[in-house]
């Protein structure tokens, strides 16, 4: 059997639900173009078109849309088993299709707060060459060692300062640091800002005179080789910061949204912590 996700359900599934009155296995407008009956229940057109989307599928292609057709057959036989065995009189059972409803309403309120910003070509443009100038104009191969205390950070470099070949340093302390890794091909833009300044003050085969802190811990960096970097053209990813921009307005959506909202815990519960955005994982996650 073809496996469809939980989310998808959702769309023919709130009929099962015991806390509504609407107990319609398709809970959509009436009247609308129909692309097939299953039992008895119409199935708008526009279902199909919403499933055909989440799967990557063109409706417009015989083939694409026979899979989409099946999957939403699938969709309703289900829906239509659920209802008649009552599954929704189990808590477990109601709570999954809730979980699935509350994905499903806020993937498609993400997605339209990016449809109704439009993105000219003057807009991704600027955004490319900002992203250019932070890039910067080389990439970096280097080692690190990284602590999660200064002592050790301070231990590891001064032996670098007395004189020893920074791979015995390296081999001495890796098992000790909270990361021992070798990083190839990064940019500026990719690391915590010190340690990027850092990496443009190192010649090659240099190494850091004293540990560079950053939200990750000390580092102590050797650079192997910094090469020429140049973008790809403007023409080649102005897809993927069109992508990326949709992605940072949804987002800044939402946080706005939770800077407006009351959110109130129950005592004892501590709100969650906020995630770290703060460094770049590229260099900061332990092995």
């Amino acid at each position: 059997m073809r496996l469809i996700p939980l989310f998808l359900l959702v769309a023919v599934c709130a009929g099962c639900s015991s806390g509504g009155t609407d107990d319609r296995i398709i809970q959509l407008p009436s009247g609308s173009a129909t692309a097939e009956t299953v039992n008895g229940t119409p199935v708008p057109a526009s279902l199909l078109d919403a499933v055909a989307r989440a799967h990557k599928l063109d409706p417009a292609q015989a083939e694409q849309r026979d899979k989409a057709l099946a999957l939403v057959t699938d969709m309703v036989l289900l829906a239509q088993a659920a209802q008649r065995e009552n599954f929704a009189a189990d808590e477990d059972y109601r709570a999954q299709v809730e979980a699935a409803r509350l994905q499903g309403v806020s993937d498609a309120t993400f997605a339209q707060f990016q449809q109704r910003t439009p993105i000219s070509d003057a807009m991704l443009k600027a955004e490319y060459d900002n992203q250019v100038a932070r890039a910067g104009t080389q990439v970096y191969d280097f080692s690190q060692l990284l602590f999660d205390n200064e002592a050790d950070a301070l231990s590891a470099e001064g032996e670098l300062v007395m004189g020893t070949p920074f791979d015995e340093v390296y081999d001495e302390w890796r098992h000790k640091a909270k990361q021992a890794r070798f990083f190839s091909r990064v940019r500026r833009d990719q690391v915590p800002e010190a340690l990027a300044k850092a990496l443009a003050s190192l010649q090659n085969g240099q190494t850091t005179k004293a540990p560079v802190k950053t939200d990750f811990g000390w580092h102590v960096v050797h650079l192997d080789i910094a090469n020429p970097f140049t973008p790809a053209p403007f023409d080649q990813v102005k897809d993927g910061i069109r992508r990326g921009m949709l992605l940072k307005i949804g987002r800044e959506r939402l946080d706005k949204l939770k800077q407006q909202a009351k959110i109130e815990y129950p005592p004892g519960m501590a709100a969650p912590a906020e995630p770290d955005a703060a460094g770049k994982p590229a260099v900061g996650t332990k092995d």
